[in-house]
């Protein structure tokens, strides 16, 4: 199991960290009027909640091994309900400038998550 949580932190961080210095490199460099802001908030927003979320699946494999595709499914739910009740809280508009500054960060993450519990479900016997 510590294996498991080892190999997805190792992955994560690679692949989340990554993507925030190409994302935060090319915002800030390219289009040098974007508010920054809101690209850490959603990285800081999606990466924790896929590291909290991730890890506890990992966790509740062993135990519930046939309802961790509930699970993952409600966890996806909330995650969205969640972000879109802090978007409504800190009056923040998505509009066409800003939706990518928030997609791509989701978007990276729920790649993340489907990839390594699909990969964990396909090991559970």
């Amino acid at each position: 199991m510590l294996q498991k949580i080892i190999r997805f932190v190792a992955l994560f961080v690679i692949v989340v960290g990554g993507s925030y210095f190409v994302h935060h490199t090319i915002a800030y460099r390219v289009f040098s009027s974007k508010n920054i802001n809101i690209i850490n908030l959603s990285y800081l927003f999606n990466a924790s909640f896929t590291f909290l979320f991730t890890t506890t699946i990992i966790l509740l494999s062993n135990k519930y091994k046939d309802q961790i595709g509930f699970i993952f499914l409600v966890g996806s739910f909330v995650k969205t309900g969640i972000f879109l009740a802090l978007i409504k809280v800190n009056n923040i508009e998505i509009d066409k400038n800003v939706f990518l500054d928030f997609f791509i960060p989701y978007g990276i993450c729920l790649i993340l998550e489907v990839y390594y519990v699909s990969k964990m479900l396909k090991s559970i016997k």
